[in-house]
């Protein structure tokens, strides 16, 4: 494995480990709580989660030019009109999209990454490397990811596994690989 793909795999695991907790957070809820909202005028909870998959299949199927049709067809959850998705729907959204991305993830190279796509965004093109898109669809993630946890708690209901971090019972053995254990 080169450097790069070592690098790669590390953060990869983190966003893992995220993707995991959003998806865990989802899968309980029912559709009302799905449709709660953190003020009238922002996206509701529904909304955040069909936002992060359609956002993840448009950068990636669009812009990398990665996934089929059926991922690329994620890219219409969040458009205008588009019906609310249950629980279960959503977390297979997320499951299906983090599989293209965690392919895409374990084959980039470093020139890969540095290599360049176009993407017209407001009537202008913009040169974009594709290690900025990934790098971008993954503060995406942490953002709106942060928007449901927000909702959700405010709402009075368990928002991601202790705040996204590893249980503090696990044993170091089987402790999430981006924490680095305390002396005892």
């Amino acid at each position: 494995m080169s450097e790069t793909s070592e690098t790669l795999a590390f953060f990869t695991q983190g966003w893992q480990h995220y993707q995991n907790q959003l998806s865990i957070a989802l899968a309980r809820l029912s559709p009302e709580q799905l449709a709660l909202r953190a003020a009238p005028n922002l996206r509701s909870i529904d909304e955040l989660a069909r936002h992060i998959i359609a956002v993840r299949a448009g950068w990636f199927h669009y812009n990398l030019e990665e996934g089929d049709e059926d991922f690329a067809a994620f890219g219409t959850w969040a458009e205008p009109g588009s019906q609310p998705r249950s629980a279960s729907e959503l977390v297979s959204g997320l499951e299906k999209t983090w599989q293209v991305m965690q392919e895409v993830l374990g084959r980039y190279t470093l020139s890969d990454l540095q290599s360049t796509v176009q993407d017209e965004w407001k009537g202008q093109i913009y040169t974009l490397t594709r290690g900025w898109v990934i790098w971008h669809v993954m503060e995406h993630d942490i953002h709106h990811g942060g928007e449901i946890a927000y909702s959700l708690g405010m709402h009075g209901l368990a928002a991601l596994e202790d705040g996204g971090k590893r249980n503090l019972a696990t044993p170091p053995s089987t402790a999430h690989p981006l924490i680095v254990q305390g002396e005892e």
